[in-house]
């Protein structure tokens, strides 16, 4: 499994989490959104093994830690690349040992 942390880049205006599930769909990957309380919920892509803890405060998402569990991440990790990118989030690596610098590309 690799997880991916996903964060507003800098000056990012707030994000609500209809804009993320609005990006994801427009890609062909609608997310099922399951809530776990005002200040969480999940979103899974059954087709790319892709789900994602999101965090909320108010209205707005904070932080989101992807896990991408297919034997091969790659069609799940560029959609949340494109996904973050659209949005002016910034994706890191969130576990030690994940090599790829997201920051190079």
């Amino acid at each position: 499994m690799i997880e991916l942390l996903a964060l507003p880049g800098w000056n990012t205006p707030p994000l609500e989490l209809d804009a993320l599930v609005a990006r994801l769909t427009a890609q062909g990957y609608p997310p099922a959104v399951t809530r776990e309380d005002a200040g969480a919920c999940w979103l899974e892509v059954g087709a790319l093994r892709l789900r994602g803890y999101a965090v909320i405060e108010g209205n707005e998402l904070t932080a989101i830690n992807f896990e991408l569990t297919a034997p091969d991440p790659e069609p799940a990790r560029r959609v949340v690349e494109e996904a973050a990118l659209a949005l002016g989030w910034e994706i890191h690596p969130d576990e030690p040992g994940d090599e790829r610098d997201f920051e190079d590309e």
